[in-house]
């Protein structure tokens, strides 16, 4: 008896594949691919605030973030009283050069200062030392005879922002700050690798005539997992307050900055809005800002930046 026999495909393929292996031939191996690196965490983010004492003296207060850790933004704002406002106003606040601290000036500015006792709290946002942390610095320095300094600050390669903060150095205290914040959204990437600072005079009579400076800071680490910036602004009318808040959207908050908008063609002239405060909690921040004691006549806003991260 004959058996009959067939060789399917499947056991085609087998034969073939054993006989190309006997004659040295090997199937090509797929290329492998590194998987995309995930993006850092930033972790142990914590906001440490002092309110100071009463008191009618300018005053700088400087905290410290607890051991190990660095600063990531930072701020402060009046805390009473209200017939204080739009009579002090803030001229620091700014990271130390190795990040370990924040600092905070407030001080009586007008023709006219306030006369009873005040004070403000200062903080700042703390963390585990994120990939790539530094910080960097700029300055616009020299002769000045005008009412508005101006200086940005860029961060490093494709580090991004994580906290802005600003200082003045006055000879005879003709400038508080005006912005102390990240870039303009409309910059590139979003304004998201530059801060600027603005600082203008408030007295007609105290026009800067010597050397002046203006310190803007960048805070920069590598782009953090969840990294998101969130911009909210004020109508541009006039009024003797502007408050602005904002809220991350799903992460925790890292920094916040803000910044007074007035018409361009009053841009130098001096200030009469005071950026009177920066404050921020878990995933919210809010700034705000008022005019000085004789008030503003034309219309102006503020706006506002929160950077936030998983």
């Amino acid at each position: 008896m004959r058996i009959r026999t067939s060789t399917g495909p499947v056991t085609a393929a087998v034969v073939l594949a054993a006989s190309l292996a006997g004659a040295g031939w090997a199937a090509p191996a797929f290329a492998e691919f590194d998987p995309i690196p995930a993006k850092p965490v930033v972790t142990g983010v914590e906001k440490v605030a002092v309110t100071t004492t009463f008191g009618s003296s300018d005053r700088t207060r400087t905290v410290p973030c607890p051991a190990g850790k660095v600063a990531l933004g930072g701020g402060g704002y009046l805390t009473s009283p209200s017939d204080a406002a739009g009579r002090v106003a803030m001229d620091r606040s700014a990271p130390s050069t190795d990040g370990t601290s924040w600092t905070v000036s407030m001080r009586e500015v007008g023709a006219v200062k306030y006369t009873g006792d005040w004070r403000f709290t200062y903080f700042a946002f703390c963390a585990d030392r994120p990939s790539g942390y530094q910080v960097v610095s700029e300055v616009e320095a020299g002769w000045n005879d005008h009412h508005r300094l101006s200086k940005t600050a860029a961060c490093p390669g494709t580090t991004k922002v994580l906290g802005s903060g600003a200082e003045v150095y006055n000879s005879n205290s003709a400038f508080v700050l005006d912005r102390v914040s990240l870039g303009d959204a409309l910059w590139p990437n979003g304004g998201t690798n530059y801060t600027w600072a603005v600082a203008r005079t408030v007295d007609q009579g105290t026009v800067a005539h010597g050397t002046e400076a203006l310190r803007t800071f960048a805070i920069c680490a590598n782009e953090p997992a969840g990294y998101e910036v969130v911009r909210a602004a004020s109508e541009i009318t006039s009024g003797s307050l502007r408050n602005v808040a904002g809220s991350c959207t799903l992460g925790k908050l890292l920094s916040v900055g803000a910044g007074i908008e007035v018409s361009s063609i009053h841009e130098d002239d001096r200030t009469q809005t005071l950026l009177t405060g920066l404050n921020g909690t878990a995933g919210t921040a809010n700034a705000w800002a008022h005019e000085d004691a004789d008030g503003y006549a034309e219309t102006w806003g503020l706006s506002l930046a929160l950077v936030c991260a998983s």
